[in-house]
């Protein structure tokens, strides 16, 4: 069977739309709809520069109004209508990989998908891993600033056995989900790590649902659509292992693409493996992942990215909108 060069099917235009398809399709925050593409905030970036603001005015609030009387001496105050901003700051990002990795496919009948499938697959688990570490800063910043009024935990490290009540359960996800008040109405996903999803599937509280097509089936638990990731904190302490779960709200996480001049590339070393050649395909993005309701500081960003580690930092998060209107709820729990 015949091996696939691939000098002989990379064209950078196809090769760029490609991926971008895969990244898309491939991630499950974009599929649930918790994280959605936001043309405003699209069309700010599109101008250049790595950060940028949102600007929105604030909710009006529920002050008790005005009484009319009929004295032409009283005279109302009007209420100031103000304005909130939040900070965002984009990813420049870049990864390559050799020929062994990517183009000896045999007798493919559409190699460029397999190889953008892939470098599809590894964009939506990198923005994924960006996404829930943006929400564990939240999660940090929200602990040390807030008072931890986004947060539901009964998860401890004490010695003896895991009892239910420490584990997920109904009471505890709706504990979560009234952080929210009167608003929690808007949460519509929880993202989860796959030791408490097989955990839910043991006792037979996953609901599946088929999507609007009808070709696949969606996992559900107490009407939220549930996300798997591994990439969701299962931090071991002592003698027991927290594990951090998120619920969203549709919208609550904005995202956009940076300007990148040259997307993707090949470049061919001839005298790599003693004379035998090598290829390799470089992938480059810019993308903003954003959740609505906090600016990002960069306080302690030493690049011109937030690395996951600077993502994660409380200090490099603030939250501007009330608690109400962010649609972010945490729970930990053990297992």
């Amino acid at each position: 069977m015949a091996t696939v060069q691939l000098a002989d099917i990379y064209n950078p235009l196809t090769f760029a739309r490609r991926e971008q398809e895969s990244q898309l399709e491939l991630n499950n925050f974009i599929r649930s709809g918790v994280m959605v593409e936001d043309p405003s905030v699209q069309a700010q970036i599109a101008q250049g520069g790595n950060i940028g603001e949102l600007t929105q005015f604030a909710p009006l609030g529920t002050q008790e109004p005005n009484y009319s009387n009929d004295n032409p001496a009283n005279t109302s105050t009007p209420k100031k209508v103000s304005s909130q901003k939040m900070t965002f700051r984009l990813a420049a990002q870049n990864q390559s990989w050799s020929t062994m990795d990517l183009s000896r496919e045999l007798a493919l009948q559409d190699p460029v998908g397999a190889i953008t499938g892939r470098v599809g697959e590894y964009w939506a688990t990198t923005n994924e891993k960006r996404l829930i570490r943006s929400c564990l800063g939240i999660l940090a910043d929200n602990v040390a600033n807030d008072g931890g009024d986004m947060l539901k935990s009964v998860a401890t490290d004490a010695a003896g056995a895991v009892t239910d009540d420490e584990r997920i359960n109904a009471d505890v996800v709706l504990d979560a989900k009234q952080t929210m008040g009167d608003h929690a109405s808007s949460l519509q996903a929880i993202a989860m790590h796959s030791v408490i999803y097989t955990r839910l599937q043991k006792q037979n509280l996953i609901v599946y649902i088929p999507n609007a097509r009808g070709e696949v089936v969606i996992p559900t638990y107490l009407g939220y659509t549930v996300i798997v990731d591994d990439s969701m904190p299962a931090v071991a302490g002592t003698n027991r292992i927290t594990y951090t779960c998120v619920l969203f709200g549709a919208g609550a996480v904005v995202s956009a693409s940076g300007r990148v001049n040259t997307p993707s590339e090949m470049k061919r070393n001839p005298d790599a493996g003693n004379g035998g050649g090598e290829e390799i395909i470089y992938s480059r993005r810019s993308d903003l992942i954003h959740p609505l309701g906090f600016s990002f500081t960069s306080s302690s960003v030493a690049g011109q990215s937030a690395t996951l580690a600077e993502l994660e930092a409380a200090a490099n998060w603030n939250r501007v909108w009330n608690r109400k209107n962010v649609p972010l709820a945490f729970l930990q729990v053990n297992d």
